[in-house]
C-alpha cells in the first residue's frame, strides 16, 4: 500500500472514532455486538430478522471485496474501493467518507444518496457498534490471513518429504513447509499434516493456533476443534480388542507390562500397539500354542503414511479450489467435516464431520508368530461396531 492510500485509509479511521477493531470484527464476521447487544438486520420494507443470519462477511468476503452469490454481486467495500468514486453502467457515485459509510450501513443510502440494492440489509448499530465496525473496515486490507498470501498458500508437513501440487489455485501457488517440531504461531500456515506414525503433539499445538491440522493416527489427545485424524481413535481400538475377546478362548486384554506374569493363564492374549511397543513383546516368553494380538490404527508401513499423505494433500487442493478466492483457516475446517467415503491408498473409507474426527472405525489387527516372532495380519482390518 502506498503513503497516499495510507494517509486515506488512516483519515477514514480517524473519522470513525475511537472503534475498535475487535469488537467490530465481531460484528462483520458474526453479526453479534461485542457489547452483548442485539443487531437487527433489515431487508426489503419491514424483513427484519438477527443480524447473525446476515453478518457482513457472508456476502462481502473476509477480505470485503464481495463474491457473486444468486446472481447478485456484493459491493466491494474494502478501503481502497471505498475511498475511490465509483463510474460504471450500473452506478455513479462519490467517495464514502466515515459519515457515508456510516448512512449505506444503517440507513441503505450509498455516497451520492441512492438507494443500495435491496439485497443489502440495513443494520441497527448503536453508535459505539458502529464506531466498531467502520475501524474494523478501514483496517481490512492490512489484515492476513494466517497462511495465505497473494501468491502462495503455506502447508506445513511434519514426517514425510511431500511433493508440492504444480496447480495453482486461483492464482496462487502451494508452498510446503517442512517442520521438525510442532507449529507455532510464527510459522504462518493455513494447515498443517503430519505423517507420522504418531502425530499426538501436533493437535494441541494446532488447536491453541487455530490451526487446522490432519494427522495419520494419534494415541492420545483431543483432536479439537481444528484437528482432523486420518485412522481410529484410541477407543476403537480398545473397543475392537474388546470385540475380539468375546470370540476367542481364554483371553486375556493386557493394558499394562506388569501384567505379562499372567501370560501362562491366558489362550489369547490382545494389546494395543501402544501397550506391545512398551512392553517390547517380543521378548516376552508364553506357552506354546498361545496366540498374541495387537491392534493398531494402521499396518505400520512408512511408506503407505507417505501415500495417503501425498492423496490427503490432492483432496485439499480440491476443497480449496471449490472454496473459491476467499480461503481460510476456518473455511478449510468447514471443508474438511464435509468429507465422506473417501479412501485413500488401501486405507477403508473414511469419514469426517463437526463431531466426527477421527475418519475411520476400523483396526488393523495383527498376530505375533510365537515360532520366528514376525507379525502377521490376522485378520488385517477389522471393522468395529
Amino acid at each position: 500500500m502506498n503513503l497516499a492510500a495510507l494517509l486515506a485509509t488512516a483519515l477514514i479511521a480517524l473519522q470513525a472514532g475511537a472503534g475498535s477493531t475487535e469488537g467490530g470484527e465481531k460484528i462483520f464476521r458474526e453479526g453479534l455486538s461485542p457489547r452483548g447487544t442485539p443487531i437487527v438486520a433489515t431487508l426489503g420494507a419491514n424483513d427484519a430478522v438477527p443480524a447473525t443470519l446476515l453478518p457482513c462477511v457472508t456476502c462481502h468476503g473476509a477480505d470485503g471485496r464481495g463474491r457473486s452469490e444468486g446472481g447478485v454481486r456484493p459491493a466491494d467495500i474494502s478501503p481502497s474501493a471505498l475511498r475511490r468514486p465509483l463510474h460504471n453502467e450500473r452506478r455513479r457515485r462519490p467517495a464514502y467518507d466515515s459519515s457515508r459509510l456510516r448512512r449505506a450501513i444503517t440507513l441503505g443510502m450509498d455516497a451520492g444518496g441512492q438507494l443500495l440494492d435491496t439485497a443489502m440489509p440495513r443494520y441497527a448499530l448503536s453508535l459505539a457498534d458502529a464506531d466498531d465496525l467502520l475501524a474494523y473496515l478501514a483496517a481490512l486490507e492490512q489484515r492476513h490471513e494466517a497462511g495465505v498470501g497473494t501468491e502462495r498458500l503455506r502447508i506445513g508437513v511434519r514426517g514425510a518429504a511431500l511433493t508440492a501440487p504444480t496447480q495453482e489455485i486461483y492464482g496462487r501457488r502451494v508452498e510446503l513447509v517442512q517442520l521438525s517440531r510442532p507449529p507455532q504461531r510464527s510459522d504462518d500456515l493455513l494447515l498443517l499434516i503430519d505423517t507420522r506414525a504418531d502425530g499426538s503433539d501436533s493437535l494441541p499445538a494446532a488447536a491453541a493456533e487455530d490451526l487446522p491440522a490432519i494427522v495419520f493416527a494419534a494415541d492420545n489427545g483431543d483432536p479439537g476443534h481444528s484437528g482432523f485424524v486420518i485412522t481410529a481413535s484410541p477407543a476403537t481400538r480398545q473397543r475392537a480388542l474388546e470385540a475380539l475377546a468375546a470370540s476367542v478362548p481364554a483371553p486375556l486384554l493386557i493394558e499394562d507390562c506388569d501384567e505379562a506374569a499372567t501370560l501362562t493363564t491366558a489362550h489369547t492374549v490382545l494389546l494395543t500397539d501402544r501397550v506391545a511397543a512398551r512392553c517390547d513383546v517380543t521378548q516376552l516368553a508364553w506357552p506354546a500354542g498361545q496366540s498374541l494380538r495387537i491392534a493398531l490404527p494402521a499396518p505400520p508401513d512408512a511408506s503407505l503414511r507417505e501415500a495417503v499423505a501425498e492423496q490427503v494433500l490432492a483432496q485439499v487442493v480440491a476443497l480449496l479450489q471449490q472454496t473459491g478466492r476467499e480461503i481460510t483457516r476456518a473455511g478449510l475446517v468447514a471443508r474438511l467435516q464435509t468429507v465422506r467415503d473417501i479412501s485413500l491408498a488401501t486405507l477403508p473409507p473414511l469419514r469426517w464431520s463437526a463431531a466426527r474426527r477421527y475418519g475411520l472405525d476400523q483396526v488393523w489387527v495383527l498376530r505375533l508368530d510365537s515360532a520366528d516372532g514376525r507379525l502377521m495380519p490376522a485378520p488385517g482390518w477389522l471393522a468395529v461396531p
